[in-house]
């Protein structure tokens, strides 16, 4: 049969059928054919642009170079010596270089040695990148696919298995290429400052001009001089508009007061950090679209642009730094190319944002500022399309048997393989958070950042106080309460396991979850181990609306199925009213109320046995936690960091 026209020849694949009976053959081949045109069907019209391609590959480089600096200068500063640190990175690099290539199974081929040799390395590193790559394959070490996802969405790409495939190939190839950039970290080559000097001088000469002298391009104004809407100011983005003068923003400057709303909510503790970083994006966003830095700019109708432009973003603006820097015509230039499902804010969302405007906005008001035609944001609200009630699934029966019949539960074959089935119980973090959520409906990451201390026994009942700390925030001060632990967690061993993190001089009671960076929430760390549990189980978790919350929502039910008054229920979850006292929290009375309560939860771990308590290798010699890329230190043969 002839091409079609502008169809390019395929090049002929032999393939073993591995039978030699005709009839079996012909068999296998009709199926085989099939196939292989299905899969050339699917992945010709779905493979990743070449743009597409190089923002994955540039992102991963960006990341892991970023990751790798902050490394470094850690491992300096612990006294690993810096030609120690080239030649990991270089090994390691060359590893994750060659996996990306020819997967798994890769290994140093003769037309790799002259690369290998001009980077730095010796022939005797050849059989270490081996290993590094057997040691990745034997470890199941993969790409986490959720990071895998967002970078496609990100990039504007589907998500199909070739997709995955071809994304996690190319963030091999960004995480090799930024380790094999050894110069910038480990030989004190930073071209980037002396650019900095550059820049800062020539900021400084720029900054002595008097200020009635310098222009920023404001946005179009309309005949009446009020600031043009969204619609307006997108329609003349390719528009050249001249430049205004702009005076000294001083108390006028919405940034400024904004600012000052964060401090105060943040000194009296009713804004977490969280929502402190999130008022201050909105504030930003917000001026950016009215175009200056200026109270005076702020009226109902550009509230109500605020919400059109939420809704014409992409979905993921805010996920990558660089956005904020954005001019607004390009992100929404880049949003018209986006398929629907990738562009604006669903409604939770768009509600947190104009509440948080609201926030900002009184504020304002309050300091003594005038915006005449304002009247609220609730008419701008969108309804939520399910009641906040539907927004997670319980877990199932099935689903909680299935969690707690995995070997970290059940026995491993050792620490470096939890989930492989042994004789091996590892108590950490992995071991107790998910029997802790289940038995007190606590949040993911109160559990997480629990203290030693928060543990504590009053009128011979036990009880985790749940409340700020050091370590992190909780949602409101409704969150702050107390739950009794179960009899079941008892029986597993949990005081005797509070002692040991007690006695080794442990603040934190899960010490593994503390980051190299402490701006990683414990929740997130912690989350890493667990998907793999969920995965095992649930295979398609996300189109059942399931997550580890899950585990509290599952609870929650259960406890109104016990009939379990609503006030009590409250108490428990931290939805607490204004009606809640500290009083109610610290009785034994209301303690033994609540763990009657909580002893109605039926019981998934019966089967498993109390072990005597063993504990992580690196919290036993207070190691700090590894880092999230691949182990720079392959073999034992490998150069030791000197002893601190």
């Amino acid at each position: 049969m002839g091409k079609e026209a502008g169809e390019q020849a395929r090049q002929p694949i032999a393939v073993s059928l591995r039978t030699r009976e005709p009839a079996t053959a012909r068999m296998i081949a009709a199926r085989l054919t099939l196939r292989s045109e299905q899969i050339l069907s699917q992945e010709s019209s779905n493979m990743l642009s070449k743009q597409q391609a190089k923002s994955l590959l540039t992102a991963a480089v960006s990341d892991h170079l970023h990751k790798l600096n902050r490394l470094a200068a850690m491992e300096l500063a612990e006294g690993i010596d810096a030609d120690d640190g080239r030649r990991l990175d270089l090994i390691t690099g060359w590893a994750l270089r060659l996996k990306a290539a020819r997967g798994d199974r890769a290994v140093v081929q003769a037309s790799d040695h002259a690369a290998i040799l001009d980077s730095g390395l010796q022939t005797a590193d050849f059989t270490l990148i081996d290993k590094t790559i057997a040691s990745l394959r034997q470890q199941h070490r993969t790409a986490p696919r959720a990071k895998i996802l967002h970078m496609l969405e990100d990039c504007g790409a589907s998500q199909t298995p070739g997709d995955v495939a071809q994304a996690e190939a190319l963030l091999y190839r960004g995480q090799a290429a930024a380790l094999l950039a050894v110069d910038h970290r480990w030989s004190g080559q930073y071209e980037e400052d002396d650019q900095l000097v550059e820049h800062v001088l020539a900021k400084e000469a720029h900054d002595v001009v008097p200020l009635e002298t310098k222009n920023v391009e404001l946005m179009p104004m309309r005949a009446e001089g009020a600031p043009q809407s969204l619609g307006e100011q997108v329609d003349a983005a390719t528009t050249p508009t001249p430049a205004q003068p702009v005076a000294a923003t001083g108390p006028t400057s919405v940034l400024e007061l904004a600012e000052r709303l964060i401090k105060e909510k943040a000194k009296l503790k009713e804004w977490r950090q969280k929502t402190q970083n999130q008022v201050r994006a909105v504030a930003q966003l917000f001026v950016k679209m009215l175009g200056a830095d200026d109270v005076a700019r702020v009226s109902q109708a550009r509230i109500a642009d605020y919400r059109t432009l939420l809704l014409t973003l992409p979905t993921t603006y805010g996920k990558n730094s660089k956005d904020f820097d954005r001019p607004l015509e390009e992100l929404l230039e880049h949003a018209k190319a986006l398929p629907p499902d990738k562009v604006g804010r669903q409604g939770t969302t768009l509600n947190r944002h104009l509440t948080q405007l609201k926030s900002i906005i009184e504020y304002i008001e309050s300091s003594g500022f005038d915006i005449g035609d304002y009247k609220g944001v609730h008419r701008l609200r969108a309804r939520t399309e399910m009641r906040a009630r539907d927004a997670r699934a319980p877990f199932s029966p099935s689903d909680l048997r299935g969690f707690f019949a995995q070997p970290p539960w059940t026995g491993c074959r050792s620490e470096r393989s939890r989930f492989e089935p042994g004789s091996v119980i590892i108590h950490d973090s992995l071991y107790w958070v998910p029997l802790l959520a289940k038995a007190t409906l606590a949040r993911r990451e109160e559990l997480c950042g629990l203290d030693v201390e928060d543990v504590i026994t009053t009128g011979g009942i036990e009880f985790i106080n749940l409340k700020f700390n050091d370590h992190r925030s909780l949602k409101n001060q409704q969150s702050i309460r107390h739950i009794p632990l179960t009899r079941e967690i008892l029986r597993l061993g949990f005081l005797e396991y509070r002692e040991a993190i007690k006695n080794l001089g442990y603040k934190l009671l899960f010490p593994e979850l503390e980051a190299a960076s402490d701006r990683t929430p414990f929740g997130d760390v912690f989350h890493g181990d667990w998907i793999k549990i969920q995965a095992a189980v649930l295979q398609n978790a996300d189109n059942q609306r399931k997550s580890f919350h899950s585990f509290r929502k599952t609870s929650a039910q259960e406890l109104k199925d016990a009939d379990v008054v609503s006030e009590l229920r409250a108490d428990i979850l931290g939805h607490g009213g204004a009606n809640i006292t500290e009083e109610r929290y610290v009785s034994s009375a209301k303690l033994t109320q609540v763990l009657g309560a909580l002893n109605k939860l039926p019981d998934y771990t019966s089967h498993l046995e109390r072990h005597e308590i063993r504990l992580r290798k690196n919290v036993l010699t207070h190691k700090p936690r590894a880092s999230a890329r691949p182990r720079r230190r392959p073999q034992e043969d490998l150069p030791e960091p000197p002893s601190k």
